[in-house]
């Protein structure tokens, strides 16, 4: 640098002088870098932007078939190309097959290439690559397999071209053959629930609108729509009466009332009620010998919540909302809606209110055990009787017939939607059949258990996530579940 330094100290008259100043100095530049080879510096390898976005390697009627996209990232120097050799390598060997190359030209490179170099490269692809703009690179080429082929690997070597001097870009290891996967068999587990302790307790439930004259409770069976309403309190105590395989335990009614009007009046109307209409079914003959429950339960807010949260067109629906999940009295909510969305409480008045006024009814009931060839008659009339492990017991028949046993395991499904044990059956069903998103929606219902681990690990091995499946399997291995060790030998095999 000090030649540099020398020359620069030099004044600069003419523009002559300028260019042969700059040769000068690019010629010094040369001269330095040749002293840095010559002194033993490696140059630095640099690698290209080549983003691999797939790559397939297979044999096909005798020929090796390699299919690549590409995307080539970096600009390629003016005065420069980059050069893609595809090469199929097998290291132990040492034999080699190398495919056509892929030229990426800057635009001076495309002109020198098309006149110098297409004849001496006829199988290479050629490629022009814009500034600032990605290259979409689709190549599929082939050449005769050889058997050695089996165990080599394909590589991209990388190479810059300039001045007929090649620099290496480094390379990228793509694919190879595929291997022979070996089969990987899944232990999925359900379990049998127990029989019911005390019996198999069913509830049949139902709600009346009753209508009262104002501020009375009297029932009065032929008033305004009374006399439908008590037909479907007879309607459901008949239905279960009708079962000859239930015995009735007891009849509950609870009585509300809807929250316009003084707090402590609308309790002890609904209480009152609630007592007038125990008294009045327990004079009819079908329900005279039942043992019943009544209580008043007083302003109904718990109903007007739901209705509000399932409809979004009552009006001023927000400032109801507030006020109903707000911590006052039931008689500050009333009068702060009246005040304050006077609008949303007529309208509360006129079609919310009269809704909330309703008896709840519940026949409880007590179901008796049955056997094996009583359940399937029974599944197909009145399935709701049966006790989950006499469904499974029916389904156990058909454990033969996959598609008679799903149909039952699915029935059972619809009947007990939130129950761990037939949600864990769900899970296994669907993973044996490789759904893995839809095992791991039955398994958000199960109870924590070896088996919910198990079944958690192989919704994982289904989903690609081997570390995680290994893990869980390992927790339900260590908490004693056979299937679990079974699997860990399966897993061994990957």
């Amino acid at each position: 640098m000090n030649i540099i330094s020398t020359i620069i100290r030099y004044s600069i008259k003419t523009r002559k002088q300028l260019l042969l100043l700059l040769l000068l100095l690019v010629q010094v530049t040369v001269f330095a870098s040749d002293l840095n080879g010559a002194s033993g510096t490696k140059p630095s390898k640099y690698d290209y932007l080549l983003k691999i976005n797939s790559s397939a390697i297979a044999v096909v009627d005798s020929n090796v078939v390699v299919s690549l996209q590409m995307t080539a990232l970096q600009d390629v120097p003016t005065a420069q190309s980059v050069i893609l050799s595809p090469e199929l390598i097998d290291t132990t060997t040492n034999r080699q097959v190398d495919f056509p190359l892929i030229f990426i030209n800057s635009r001076n490179q495309h002109i020198y290439y098309n006149r110098e170099l297409k004849s001496e490269y006829p199988d290479a692809m050629e490629l022009l690559k814009k500034k600032g703009k990605d290259l979409k690179i689709d190549y599929l080429r082939s050449v005769k397999y050889e058997p050695w082929m089996k165990n080599a690997v394909l590589k991209v070597r990388k190479l810059s071209c300039a001045c007929n001097r090649r620099k290496d870009r480094g390379e990228e290891i793509l694919d190879g053959f595929e291997k022979e996967k070996p089969e990987i068999k899944l232990y999925p587990v359900y379990l049998v629930p127990p029989a019911d302790k005390g019996g198999k307790v069913r509830e049949e439930k139902g709600s009346a609108y009753l209508c009262f004259v104002v501020n009375k409770w009297d029932i009065l069976p032929n008033y305004m729509n009374n006399p439908v309403e008590l037909q479907k309190i007879y309607n459901s105590v008949n239905y279960v009466k009708s079962d000859s395989d239930v015995t009735i335990n007891r009849m509950v009614i609870e009585g509300y009332a809807s929250p316009e009007g003084s707090y402590p009046h609308n309790v002890m109307l609904s209480e009152k009620r609630t007592q007038a209409l125990k008294s009045y079914l327990q004079k009819t003959s079908i329900v005279r010998d039942l043992k019943m429950t009544a209580s008043g339960k007083g302003e109904n807010w718990q109903g007007f919540l739901e209705y509000l949260n399932k409809n979004y067109d009552v009006p001023q629906r927000s400032i109801l909302l507030r006020i109903a999940n707000s911590s006052i009295s039931e008689d500050e909510k009333e009068k702060r809606m009246r005040a304050e969305a006077p609008q949303g409480y007529k309208y509360c008045l006129d079609n919310i209110f009269p809704s909330l006024r309703r008896t709840n009814y519940t026949v409880v009931y007590t179901v008796r055990p049955f056997t094996l060839e009583e359940s399937e008659r029974i599944f197909e009339t009145r399935p709701i009787n049966l006790s989950l492990n006499e469904i499974y017991r029916l389904a156990d028949k058909y454990a033969n017939d996959e598609k008679k046993y799903y149909e039952i395991i699915r029935k059972a499904y619809l009947l007990y939607p939130n129950d761990s044990y037939i949600n864990l059956t769900m899970a296994y069903l669907a993973i044996k059949k490789g759904e893995a998103d839809e095992a791991a929606g039955y398994l958000e219902k199960v109870k924590d258990s070896p088996e919910k681990t198990l079944n958690e690990g192989l919704v994982a091995y289904l989903r690609g996530d081997f570390e995680k499946a290994n893990l869980l399997v390992q927790k339900a291995q260590q908490q004693g579940l056979a299937e679990a060790i079974q699997q860990m030998e399966e897993f061994k095999k990957k």
